[in-house]
């Protein structure tokens, strides 16, 4: 739906070396590239300057990545987090909502 541009898809910057190193690990480097060009060619990317990564820091999460994540989210106006790992959400300033539960919505909305 992203790529059609039925939705509007926000990676966070930081997102796109963990997919590089992922697939570069599983695959050749053509492979993370590839990845890499699909992301940048239909998804906006969030960054944060210095305010935003200290917004990052000051949220009650243990986990600094997902921090990072909520804050972009909140930066770039997303209206969920779409991710496998709702609790690691639960204080987000964005909710948190798993692929399954959003494709729902999803089609649950008119």
């Amino acid at each position: 739906m992203v790529e059609t541009g039925a939705l509007e898809g926000v990676c966070p910057a930081h997102g796109l070396t963990t997919l590089y190193y992922i697939v570069r690990k599983l695959a050749t480097k053509q492979d993370a590239e590839a990845a890499m060009d699909r992301v940048l060619d239909h998804f906006r990317i969030g960054n944060l300057d210095a305010a935003g990564w200290r917004e990052a820091r000051s949220l009650p999460t243990d986990d600094f990545e997902d921090a990072t994540v909520a804050t972009v989210a909140k930066a770039s106006g997303s209206d969920f987090i779409i991710t496998r790992d709702v609790g690691d959400f639960d204080r987000s300033p964005i909710p948190a909502i798993s692929p399954a539960d959003f494709l729902v919505k999803l089609t649950a909305e008119p």
